[in-house]
C-alpha cells in the first residue's frame, strides 16, 4: 500500500504516469471509492448529506465517463483502469491537501481573512489541472497542448455539472 501511495505522489509531482500503476479493477475501485468519499467531505461544507452524496457520486461518475470517452476516441480503451485510477488517486491526494485551506476558509467570517485560503485553493486547482494534463498526455499519447484542452474541458465540465447539482 505504501508503494502505491508513493506512485500516486509521484504522479502528482509529474514524476510518474498512469502507466506506472497496475491495471487492477480492485485498485480502480479503491481509488473511485476514495474519490467519492473526499467529494462527499467537500460537498458537506455547503450541502445536506443526501445532496452531498449525490454530488460526490456524480463527480466521480463524470471522471470515469470523460476518461472512458477520451480513451475510446483515441482508441486506447485498454488503458481505462490505469488512467482512471491515476486521475481518481491524484485528485484524492490533491483533495487531501485542499482540505485544510477549505476548512480555514469556512472557519472565518471576515472576507479579508479568506484571501489566503482562497489563493491556496486556487493554487491547488491549477496544480490539479497540471496533473490532469500530465496523466492525459501519457494515457492518450497526445501533445501537452491537446492534453491541456482536454483537462480544461474536463475541469470546466465538472464545475458546471456540480453547479447544477448544488
Amino acid at each position: 500500500m505504501q508503494q502505491l501511495l508513493k506512485v500516486f505522489v509521484a504522479i502528482c509531482l509529474l514524476r510518474a504516469g498512469p502507466q506506472h500503476l497496475p491495471a487492477s479493477r480492485f485498485l480502480l475501485g479503491l481509488a473511485l471509492v476514495a474519490h467519492v468519499l473526499l467529494g462527499l467531505a467537500f460537498a458537506l461544507f455547503t450541502l445536506p448529506l443526501a445532496q452531498a452524496l449525490l454530488a460526490a457520486v456524480i463527480g466521480t461518475a463524470l471522471l470515469l465517463g470523460v476518461v472512458q470517452a477520451l480513451l475510446l476516441v483515441h482508441r486506447k480503451s485498454q488503458r481505462l483502469q490505469q488512467t482512471a485510477t491515476a486521475l481518481a488517486g491524484s485528485e484524492f491526494i490533491l483533495g487531501l491537501l485542499a482540505l485544510p485551506p477549505t476548512l480555514w476558509f469556512h472557519a472565518v467570517q471576515d472576507n479579508s481573512a479568506r484571501i489566503v485560503p482562497s489563493l491556496l485553493s486556487l493554487l491547488l486547482i491549477v496544480w490539479s489541472v497540471v496533473v490532469t494534463v500530465h496523466i492525459l498526455r501519457h494515457a492518450l499519447e497526445v501533445s501537452q497542448g491537446i492534453a491541456l484542452l482536454f483537462a480544461l474541458g474536463y475541469t470546466i465540465l465538472a464545475y458546471s455539472v456540480m453547479g447544477l447539482v448544488v
